[in-house]
């Protein structure tokens, strides 16, 4: 009996759990702009985890987020992909230092789906307001609550000011993850490198996984009664 739980119980792990390095490339219709990165999603068992780590680099600069009165007003967006069978998310995080906030009312974090390699701005799935602490030369990581569950495929962070025309921060960069973008007021698009998002979260049951392991408890008590 002992020797078939645990069998099951390695092949539910197996459904379950994923560890790997990925990459992809993101086509921007708008400019022609080919964005491509690397990413690594954890290792998800029973528990919560990070889904998925650019890591941060926080080093005094950063990709800026400001409202309008602020340089022409800067808005930043930070494609991730899903993979396995979907992610359970809990929260999402961002690592990055805040400038100005002379209204106190932070940055604004939206999630939005991918329209053929842009962010369908449109139809956005959740947000939740971020306050980033004014260190800029150490992690500030802020996590904010999502609770949504997302299926395989390309998805994207917006960060923008959240209708303080004076507010300034700066994102901090990441050694790795998809390239991402910035966007001013007048409409103009500059790549760029990845930023410091992560994600938290678990992932979607594998397709049957719960039914195997359901069978297999199944032949286990079978077993032990014709003992």
């Amino acid at each position: 009996m002992k020797t078939a739980i645990a069998t099951v119980l390695m092949t539910l792990g197996v459904c379950l759990a994923t560890s790997r390095a990925h990459a992809d490339t993101l086509f921007d219709n708008t400019t022609s702009s080919i964005f491509a990165g690397a990413i690594g999603d954890g290792t998800i068992l029973f528990g919560n985890g990070f889904l998925l780590d650019n890591g941060s680099l926080p080093t005094g600069s950063g990709r800026t987020v400001s409202g309008g009165d602020i340089a022409g007003g800067w808005t930043v967006f930070q494609p991730f992909e899903v993979t396995g069978p979907g992610w359970n998310v809990t929260t999402i995080g961002v690592d990055g230092w805040r400038v100005l906030d002379p209204m106190g009312l932070g940055m604004l974090g939206t999630l939005l789906p991918d329209s053929d390699g842009d962010p369908d701005e449109a139809n956005p799935i959740a947000s939740n307001t971020f306050f980033l602490a004014t260190d800029a030369f150490n992690s500030n990581w802020r996590d904010e609550a999502f609770d949504v569950t997302l299926a395989p495929g390309i998805y994207w962070m917006r960060w923008e000011d959240n209708g303080d025309p004076g507010f300034w921060s700066a994102i901090f960069n990441a050694p790795q993850g998809l390239n991402s973008f910035s966007r001013n007021d007048a409409g103009s698009i500059f790549p760029s490198g990845p930023t410091a998002l992560r994600i938290a979260g678990t992932e979607v049951p594998a397709p049957g996984a719960f039914a195997l392991f359901a069978l297999g408890l199944g032949m286990a008590r079978r077993r032990r009664r014709n003992a």
